[in-house]
C-alpha cells in the first residue's frame, strides 16, 4: 500500500460529523490539517484506499487492517453500557428474529458485526437476512445521528441498545472507533499531528458546554446533548482495550463476512444475505 507522503498542511482526516465525535473537531486548528467528512463504512474505504491518511475508523475496520494501520494518541469513541445512538429497532421482540430481514444503514461497519456477535452469542438468533432499509423487514440497525433522530419519533414498539447489549453479555465497555494513520504515512508528520489531536481534542472536551450550545435542536434539548456526549470516552485505556479485545475474539469465531463495497466507494449492504450461524 503507498501513498504520497504529505506534509502536516496536506495530511487529508476523516471528518465523523457524528455528535459523539463532536469534541475531536471542534478545537481542531483548521489549519492544521484536510478534513473530509465521511460516514464510518465510507472512511474506512477511503482510508483503505489512500484518499484519506488519518482519521476515526471503525473499530471492526482497524481489526481488519492490522499492520496497515497505527493508533493515534490511543483515542476513539467507546462506552461502558448504553452508546445511546447505536439501535436495533424492531416490530417484534429480538428473541423472535431468527428468519427474519434486518435491514442495515449504509453506515456501519462495526456495529453491523456488534449486531453479529450478540445474535450468536446473546439472543440466539440464526437464519436472518441482512438487506437494505428500502427492503421489507421486521427490524432494523440504524446508528449515530440518525438514531437519535429514529428514537425520537417512536416509530418501533421495541428497541435496543447495542451497548448496553454489550455489557449485558461481557461486563466490558465497547470500543466503536479508534482514530489511526496508515502506516505508510511519514512518522514525522504522524507524530505532529497526534500531538494536535490530543491537544484538541483535550480543548474539546473542555468546551462541551460550547458543543451543547451549538449541537442542541428540536430532537435533542441542551440536556440531552450534554448527557450524550459525557456518555463517551475519548481516549482508550486498559479497560477499554479489555473491551475491544474481547470483541475480537468474539467476531473472530464467527463466519467471515463484511458488506460489500458499492461501485461509489462506499460499501453497502448485500441484500438478503444469510448470515446464519
Amino acid at each position: 500500500m503507498t501513498t504520497n507522503q504529505p506534509d502536516l498542511l496536506k495530511l487529508r482526516v476523516g471528518h465523523m460529523t457524528y455528535l459523539n465525535s463532536e469534541v475531536f473537531y471542534r478545537k481542531l486548528s483548521p489549519d492544521s490539517c484536510e478534513l473530509i467528512a465521511f460516514p464510518p463504512r465510507a472512511m474506512a474505504a477511503a482510508f483503505e484506499s489512500g484518499e484519506l491518511h488519518a482519521g476515526p475508523l471503525p473499530i471492526a475496520e482497524v481489526l481488519r487492517m492490522g499492520e496497515k494501520v497505527q493508533s493515534l494518541g490511543d483515542m476513539g469513541v467507546a462506552c461502558d453500557g448504553a452508546a445511546l445512538s447505536v439501535f436495533l429497532f424492531s416490530n417484534i421482540p429480538v428473541e423472535e428474529l431468527s428468519g427474519s430481514n434486518i435491514a442495515v444503514t449504509t453506515h456501519t461497519a462495526t456495529s453491523i458485526q456488534l449486531l453479529r456477535v450478540l445474535f450468536a452469542d446473546l439472543w440466539n438468533i440464526s437464519n436472518h437476512r441482512f438487506v437494505e432499509i428500502s427492503d421489507a423487514h421486521n427490524a432494523t440497525l440504524i446508528i449515530g445521528d440518525p438514531a437519535l433522530e429514529k428514537l425520537a419519533l417512536g416509530e418501533y414498539p421495541y428497541y435496543y441498545d447495542l451497548g448496553s447489549a454489550w455489557k449485558t453479555l461481557t461486563g466490558l465497555p465497547f470500543v466503536f472507533a479508534e482514530w489511526v494513520v496508515r502506516t505508510d504515512t511519514q512518522k514525522e508528520v504522524r507524530e505532529k499531528f497526534e500531538q494536535v489531536l490530543i491537544e484538541s481534542t483535550r480543548a474539546g472536551m473542555n468546551s462541551i458546554d460550547e458543543i451543547v450550545r451549538i449541537r442542541a435542536n428540536e430532537t435533542m434539548s441542551e440536556s440531552d446533548v450534554e448527557t450524550y456526549v459525557r456518555n463517551f470516552t475519548y481516549f482508550l485505556g486498559l479497560y477499554e482495550r479489555e473491551g475491544q479485545h474481547e470483541f475480537k475474539v468474539r467476531l473472530s469465531k464467527l463466519p467471515e463476512w463484511r458488506p460489500a463495497m458499492s461501485t461509489s466507494s462506499e460499501y453497502s449492504v448485500q441484500k438478503a444475505i444469510s448470515t446464519s450461524i
